[in-house]
C-alpha cells in the first residue's frame, strides 16, 4: 500500500548509450604493431637472459653486499620484469584499441622514453650490427604514427564523447 503523502517514484528509465564506433584500421594496425613489439621484445630479452644476468654479475662484482645476490634468484627477478612489462604493454594497447585516450598517451609517452634511451645507449649512427635497435625505431615509429592519423584522432574524439556522456552524474 502507497502512502499519499509519499507517492512513490516515478520508473526511471535506463540511461541508452550511444553505439560504439569499430576502430578504424589505422587503431587496428597501431594495436597489431604493439602487441607485436611485446611479443618480440618478450622472446629477445628471454632469449638474452644469461647474457643480462653474466654481465650485470659482472658489473657487481667486488661491490660490497654484491654476494648477496646470485645469479638464479637474478634470473628469476629479470624473467618476472621481463613478463610484466610485456604484459602492461599488450594491456595498454587493449586499452588504446577500445578507445582510452589516457592508454594512446601513455603508450606514446613509454615509447619516446624508450626511444631517447636507445639513443643515448646505442647511439644514432646506423652499421650493420646496429640493424636490430634501428628496425625497432622504424617500428616503433609506425605504431606512433597510426595512433595519431586523422581517423585515429576522430575514433578517439568519438570515444572521449561516448564515455564522457556515460558517467554518472
Amino acid at each position: 500500500m502507497s502512502d499519499p503523502l509519499f507517492p512513490p517514484p516515478p520508473p526511471v528509465e535506463p540511461k541508452q548509450r550511444p553505439p560504439r564506433p569499430k576502430p578504424p584500421k589505422e587503431v587496428n594496425i597501431s594495436f597489431a604493431v604493439w602487441v607485436l613489439t611485446a611479443v618480440v621484445g618478450l622472446v629477445i630479452q628471454v632469449l638474452d637472459t644469461n647474457n643480462f644476468v653474466t654481465q650485470y654479475m659482472k658489473s657487481i662484482e667486488g661491490m660490497p653486499g654484491a654476494e648477496a645476490l646470485d645469479a638464479g634468484t637474478l634470473k628469476v627477478i629479470y624473467l618476472g620484469a621481463v613478463i610484466v612489462v610485456s604484459a602492461l604493454m599488450v594491456l595498454f594497447a587493449w586499452k588504446m584499441r577500445s578507445g582510452r585516450n589516457w592508454a594512446r598517451v601513455l603508450i606514446t609517452v613509454l615509447t619516446v622514453i624508450q626511444l631517447m634511451t636507445q639513443a643515448a645507449t646505442v647511439g644514432f649512427s646506423v652499421s650493420l650490427d646496429a640493424w636490430l635497435p634501428l628496425l625497432s625505431v622504424l617500428v616503433a615509429a609506425t605504431g606512433l604514427v597510426y595512433m595519431f592519423v586523422p581517423p585515429s584522432n576522430a575514433y578517439f574524439r568519438e570515444m572521449t564523447k561516448i564515455n564522457l556522456a556515460s558517467r554518472p552524474r
